[in-house]
């Protein structure tokens, strides 16, 4: 029994180590979907907000660039975390 014990926690340890970069791994995705449910925006805007949010996960310096870019560049980045 004990020995049943033991088995299952090593299990559940491996399970999750081998699931946590899934996690990160779907981050990208979120932010693609995100920034192309709006309609309307240009592909500027849409390729700003991806960066934006992409520049935040990453803990790189906010550079929101000019125009349309910009303006999705702002909406990406408070959707990102450092």
């Amino acid at each position: 029994m004990e020995f049943n014990a033991k088995l299952f926690a090593i299990a559940i340890a491996v399970t999750s180590i081998a699931l946590a970069p899934s996690l990160i791994i779907y981050q990208p995705v979120d932010a693609a979907k995100h920034c192309t449910d709006y309609s309307g925006k240009s592909n500027a805007w849409i390729d700003g907000c991806k960066q934006g949010w992409w520049d935040h996960d990453h803990c790189y310096q906010y550079s929101p660039g000019t125009g349309q870019y910009a303006s999705g560049y702002k909406v990406g980045w408070s959707k990102g975390s450092c």
